[in-house]
């Protein structure tokens, strides 16, 4: 029998509008920690490549080379080891660096609007300009090729799916727009006279160390070390919406154009003659277009940031979970309320309060796959069915029915259970031991 159009066209829709919800899903997170590195980067390199001194210019060079490789290689043994690197230890230590180095930069920046730089503010500099620049990149790095580790793992090397292959594309779409916005930053803050240039540099420092020191402080509340969890009720804000700093960072990238929109036409230099002079003008005319390619830019990634970002983390809404209580021990839950080939769900309630959430689905004839709703790579976020599949709610993997009940991957984590006496029997023993995935 031919399936009727209205419900092909429902499930296309429904299949584009998933495959769109995993692309934004990798691209909005890519996108936001290229712009993080990128532009501040951008900016700088427009400071340093005008200068005399090259030693400068190669320090910055040298450095981005190593934390590049820095942080490919901290990502691989963060990856490979769990408990080698711990990621917040790492990224304090990344954070204190790259704050030492903007302290530096922008001190000397300041003084130099007025005089002269002094031979060891020279030095002071280079070394300013390689702890910025590492400091970003371990941090920045790290929290990067993060990202597409946990597509990766779920594959469990079954990477020619449309679903892995798009959630690819996305990241790889995030870096490039990210780094598209670095390089027109770089274009657009280049223009600027060394005054603006200062002025938007030491603005795009402060609001990137505001993000940073809220990182750092929420690691120490939580590893309540020098007295820091003191600062709980003062940083509750902060900390509920520290994921919104990134707007603080686009609206840095936006007084980049908008300086340089302002910024008055050039004087007329007392060697020029007028047809000098209008090629000047004209020069200076032409470089304000890179201000306008940024503006484009950073409006396009708002948006994607803003609207892409909520739909990306739009969830599936769980049907409840019918609670189910032990008796001699076990939890019972008759055959024929399991035996239709969907997903149903059921709550225990431990003995501790905690409610430990089972998901039962046939896989065929007597064959049942019993899971916990929880997984060991993204949680207890839980699963659904869709058009007869079930689905990490979380990361939108679709499990394979036969697999569920086995370890690893994203399957639900395995329930030991029996059949018997018409019932699935679940030992109440073994879902008290289940809670702790779900505190």
């Amino acid at each position: 029998m031919a399936a009727a159009p209205g419900g092909t066209a429902a499930f296309l829709i429904g299949k584009g509008s998933h495959m769109l919800q995993a692309f934004l899903q990798q691209l909005v997170p890519a996108l936001e920690e290229s712009i993080k590195l990128a532009v501040p980067l951008g900016i700088l390199l427009a400071i340093i490549l005008p200068l005399p001194d090259q030693s400068i210019r190669r320090t910055f060079t040298r450095v981005l080379k190593w934390g590049f490789f820095l942080s490919l290689f901290m990502t691989a043994v963060r990856v490979g080891t769990k408990s080698a690197v711990n990621r917040e230890i790492f990224e304090s230590m990344a954070i204190t660096v790259d704050i030492i180095g903007a302290i530096l930069l922008c001190a000397i920046l300041l003084r130099s609007l007025h005089r002269e730089w002094s031979p060891q503010e020279e030095r002071f500099f280079r070394f300013g300009t390689g702890a910025l620049t590492l400091g970003l990149c371990l941090y920045h790095g790290l929290e990067l090729w993060l990202i597409p580790v946990g597509t990766v793992q779920v594959a469990m090397g079954n990477y020619l799916t449309l679903t892995f292959l798009v959630k690819m594309l996305g990241f790889f779409g995030g870096i490039f727009l990210g780094f598209l916005s670095g390089y027109l930053a770089y274009k657009a803050a280049a223009a600027l006279n060394h005054g603006r240039l200062v002025f938007v540099f030491t603005v795009q420092v402060v609001a990137t160390a505001i993000q940073q020191v809220i990182f750092v402080l929420t690691v120490l509340m939580a590893r309540q070390m020098f007295g820091a969890e003191n600062l709980i009720p003062y940083m509750a804000w902060f900390i509920d919406n520290q994921g919104k700093v990134i707007y603080a960072i686009y609206f840095v990238s936006v007084l980049v154009p908008f300086t340089l929109f302002l910024q008055p036409r050039p004087e007329r230099p007392v060697w020029a003659n007028p047809a000098q002079y209008r090629q000047i003008v004209s020069s200076a005319i032409r470089r304000k277009r890179w201000g306008s390619g940024l503006l484009a830019i950073l409006i396009l990634t708002i948006l994607v940031s803003s609207v892409g970002g909520w739909y990306a983390n739009k969830k599936e809404q769980l049907v409840p979970a019918v609670d189910v209580k032990a008796e001699n021990g076990l939890v019972q839950i008759p055959l024929e309320q399991v035996s239709d080939g969907h997903l149903h769900r059921y709550a225990f309630h431990a003995s501790d309060g905690t409610t430990v959430r089972v998901i039962i689905v046939q896989k065929g004839g007597s064959a049942f796959g019993v899971g916990l709703d929880a997984c060991d790579i993204c949680g207890a976020t839980g699963y659904f069915e869709r058009d007869g599949q079930i689905v990490c709610r979380l990361c939108d993997v679709v499990m394979n029915k036969a697999t569920i009940g086995l370890p690893g991957g994203c399957n639900p984590i395995p329930v030991e259970y029996h059949v018997q006496n018409g019932a699935v029997q679940i030992s109440a023993d073994t879902l008290e031991a289940a809670r702790i995935h779900f505190r």
